[in-house]
């Protein structure tokens, strides 16, 4: 992958990044200083090299030039082989030689086509054969100092009388010359190296602490600490960026406060309603909850919050809700429905859900008792229609009646109607049946405030006992009391009675055979409560609803009015009427204000 160097740079600080620039800035002076200086250097270098050289082999020159009778002496003495000659003269000359570890210097004679040079290693970098043909080459040449691509040399005359007897040569290769320039220049630039080092450390020291300020001076400014001379002393160009910033600041002060204000007065107002709130987001996660919401599910925001409604209640999906929510977000429209609660099955909620750009808002409102409001007036309505059709047509009914089982008496006391007294009996039960159910009837109509006067309900129980025990008597069962000391309150006594009586045959209609139904009264919350209990198998759970409503029965024999009788007789008290079942049986409760 390819390195994009401007990437690089701009992902740096102005710090990182002015560093980095004085560094290339000094290293590309270096390199700069090198060439340029380099080439005069080095120039200056092979002249002091070459003259150094010259110097010392014209040392020599001057020294075996001074001898130079002794050495013709040798070489005139006939007592000496040219062998001897030769070691006599080398061994003379081998005093005037200067040991240099730079360059190699030597004597050469023509007379004897010697070569003198130092001693071996100093002087195997070249051969005797190479100086002669160095020497001869150069003969046309004297005092010549050269420089090519293999050697620096200089050859240097012997006179003896005026004739050359021989040469003074110097001998140096460029590899000795570039050693001797490097450790010089090495010297030079490892100095530069090393200041350069020490100035990039100093530079990047006050970086450091340029950004230990900066940082310092950021500290400042997120903890509102007025406490900023010290930086603003080291660091006075920050003076106008704090005086920018502390506008800024604020100015956002002032903003956030009002924000706050803001979100607080939201929060208010969703507190406040008596409507549950919560809000999702797109994760249907819970992003808010009033405090109306929690009390219905039973959590709070530290529970709830950021956590998906799907996990909170497990229980819903597949739910009316759950298709409604999803539906509110995907289709972002608006929907209502209503279904049962979030915590509680047996709760009845209307939901409103709004969506918006981050999720949804949901309201939504407990209406079980208003549903059960409704149904009690629905039953209330039917009622009353059923009051008014009683009270419209009882009296129309009963008078044709009468007049019907006036005819049938008649009839029976006759002798030639003697074999059928039984069926003129059996029309006149019918007839006084249907008599009573109208009677009943009428009941459900009375709105009348006639005979109530205040008396103690125990009282009341106990003129209508003799005459419950003697049913259960009847039928194997038992009627147990259980009466507490209670107030007075205002009641109808015969109403009462009916209730009592209606109430408890249903509940020995109810208890098996050896069973008992057991009346309580007692004192709740300053309220006389009766209570009337039998041992039943329950009322089932599909037809708990329809309880109370006229004409509905699960007798055989039944007409459907006794507890719809009963209900309308604790609605005109203002009392309270319900009941609890169960496996047990089932317990009534009426409940009179004292």
């Amino acid at each position: 992958m390819a390195i994009n160097i401007k990437d690089i740079f701009k992902r740096q600080s102005i710090l990182q990044s002015t560093l980095f620039k004085v560094i290339f800035s000094i290293f590309a002076f270096l390199i700069l200083f090198i060439l340029l200086y380099g080439q005069n250097f080095w120039e200056k270098q092979a002249l002091k090299f070459n003259y150094d050289l010259l110097l010392n082999a014209s040392g020599v020159q001057t020294k075996i030039q001074s001898m130079i009778l002794d050495i013709k002496e040798l070489k005139r003495d006939n007592n000496l082989t040219k062998d001897n000659k030769i070691i006599k003269i080398n061994e003379v000359i081998q005093l005037m030689l200067n040991k240099n570890d730079n360059y190699i210097i030597g004597y050469y004679d023509n007379e004897l086509d010697l070569v003198v040079k130092e001693p071996e290693p100093y002087s195997d970098a070249i051969s005797c054969e190479e100086i002669r043909f160095e020497i001869v080459s150069s003969l046309s040449e004297p005092n010549n100092i050269s420089n090519n691509d293999r050697e620096i040399r200089a050859i240097l005359p012997i006179y003896d009388q005026g004739i050359i007897v021989g040469y003074v040569w110097a001998y140096a290769q460029d590899a000795d010359l570039v050693l001797t320039s490097f450790n010089e220049l090495s010297a030079i630039v490892i100095l530069a190296l090393t200041l350069s080092v020490l100035i990039i450390i100093s530079i990047r020291n006050h970086m450091k602490q340029i950004e230990l300020y900066l940082e310092r001076f950021c500290t400042i400014i997120m903890d509102n600490n007025s406490d900023h001379e010290n930086i603003l002393i080291k660091l006075p160009e920050l003076k106008p960026v704090l005086n920018k910033i502390t506008c800024f600041t604020d100015d956002l002060k002032q903003v956030n406060v009002a924000l706050e204000a803001s979100k607080l007065n939201i929060i208010k107002i969703m507190e406040g309603i008596s409507d549950g709130f919560y809000a999702l987001d797109r994760n249907v996660q819970f992003t808010f909850i009033n405090k109306e919401t929690q009390k219905f599910i039973g959590g709070n925001n530290v529970e709830l919050i950021g956590k998906s409604i799907w996990e909170v209640f497990p229980n819903i999906k597949g739910s009316v809700t759950y298709d409604k929510i999803y539906e509110a977000m995907s289709q972002n429209e608006s929907v209502h429905w209503e279904a049962e609660g979030l915590a509680n099955p047996d709760q009845n909620h209307e939901f409103h859900a709004y969506p918006y750009n981050e999720g949804l808002t949901v309201f939504f409102r407990d209406i079980t008792e208003l549903k059960r409001q409704q149904q009690e007036l629905d039953r209330l309505e039917r009622l009353n229609l059923i009051g008014q059709l009683a009270a419209g047509i009882s009296h129309e009914i009963r008078n044709p009646l009468t007049t019907v089982k006036g005819f049938l008496q008649f009839f029976g006391a006759k002798s030639q109607y003697i074999n059928d007294k039984e069926y003129l009996d059996l029309m006149i039960s019918e007839i006084d049946r249907a008599n009573t159910i109208i009677t009943d009837f009428l009941s459900l109509a009375k709105a009348n405030s006639d005979n109530i006067m205040r008396q103690n309900i125990n009282e009341v129980i106990n003129k209508v006992l003799p005459m419950i025990q003697a049913d259960a008597y009847n039928n194997n069962k038992e009627v147990i009391v259980d009466l507490n000391l209670v107030p007075d309150i205002m009641i109808n006594e015969n109403e009462i009675k009916q209730l009592i009586l209606n109430l408890v045959r249903n509940g020995l209609e109810a208890t098996a055979e050896r069973g008992c139904v057991k009346i309580s009264t007692y004192l709740k919350e300053d309220k006389v409560v009766l209570e009337i209990k039998d041992q039943g198998d329950g009322i089932p759970q599909e037809i708990q609803g329809k309880m109370g409503t006229p004409f509905f029965t699960t007798k055989d024999s039944g007409t459907g009015l006794g507890l719809a009788i009963s209900i309308g007789i604790a609605q005109r008290h203002g009392a309270g009427f319900e009941f609890k079942t169960g496996n047990s049986g089932t317990v009534f409760y009426t409940t009179f204000t004292s």
